[in-house]
This record gives structure tokens, C-alpha cells and sequence, in this order.
């Protein structure tokens, strides 16, 4: 291997060519593609994973915010138990069918990201087989 001199260029006056910008994004071209598809796979269930969500919150808002004026209407003891257990019977129904669904659709992000990973990675390899 030559020496390099201060200037930075080999003994032999070679200097190497430098690669174009174009080149190296031609390069990458391929797996920058697939990276945003990926990509929007991913944020198109993102947000349905989010739209699910504040939507049970908001529900679940609702219901809180209406448990003041449920107890305010309560006569006896009974009745404001009453309320009570309705109240969280319905809470913990609403978060563990939120949870499960929740479950379900990371469940499905994770598929679908990992098959469509699989799906790439058998391009890339029906490429290199193919001398691409």
C-alpha cells in the first residue's frame, strides 16, 4: 500500500475518485424504498392503534366525569353503592376489553411488520441468486 503524503494524495500522484452523491443515493435506492413502505406500514396502524385509544378515553372520560353528578342523585347508601358498582363493574369491563384489543393491534403491527420484512429479505436474496 502506498504512503500518503501531507496532501493527502499516494506517492504515485493517484488519487482515488471520490463517489458522486448520486451514486451513493442510487445505491441506496433500494433498501430506502423499502424502509418507507415499511414505514407506512407501520404508521397507518400506529394511528389506528391511537384512534382506538382516544377513543376510550374518551368514553371512559365521559363516564368519569359523569359519576359526581350519578352520586349527587343517590337517596340512600344502597343507591350510591349501587352507582358505585356499576360504576367499576363497567370500569374494569371497558379496560380489559381495551386491553385485549389494544393486544390484538400490536399484535398485528408486529406481523405485519415482521412479514413484510421476510417478504424484502426474500427479494434481496431472489436478487442475489439472479446476479443482481
Amino acid at each position: 500500500m502506498a504512503d500518503k503524503t501531507s496532501s493527502g494524495r499516494a506517492d504515485n500522484g493517484f488519487m482515488p475518485m471520490p463517489i458522486g452523491l448520486e451514486a451513493l443515493m442510487e445505491m441506496q435506492r433500494p433498501a430506502l424504498t423499502a424502509m418507507a413502505q415499511m414505514n407506512g406500514r407501520v404508521y397507518d396502524n400506529l394511528a389506528a392503534i391511537n384512534r382506538n385509544w382516544v377513543t376510550f378515553v374518551n368514553r371512559r372520560l365521559k363516564e368519569e366525569l359523569a359519576m359526581p353528578q350519578n352520586l349527587a342523585g343517590c337517596k340512600t347508601v344502597q343507591d350510591m353503592y349501587g352507582v358505585y358498582s356499576e360504576f367499576f363493574q363497567t370500569a374494569v369491563a371497558d379496560y380489559q376489553s381495551e386491553f385485549e384489543q389494544m393486544t390484538k393491534l400490536g399484535k398485528s403491527l408486529a406481523e405485519d411488520t415482521a412479514q413484510f420484512m421476510q417478504a424484502r429479505l426474500d427479494d434481496v436474496a431472489r436478487e442475489a441468486r439472479n446476479g443482481r
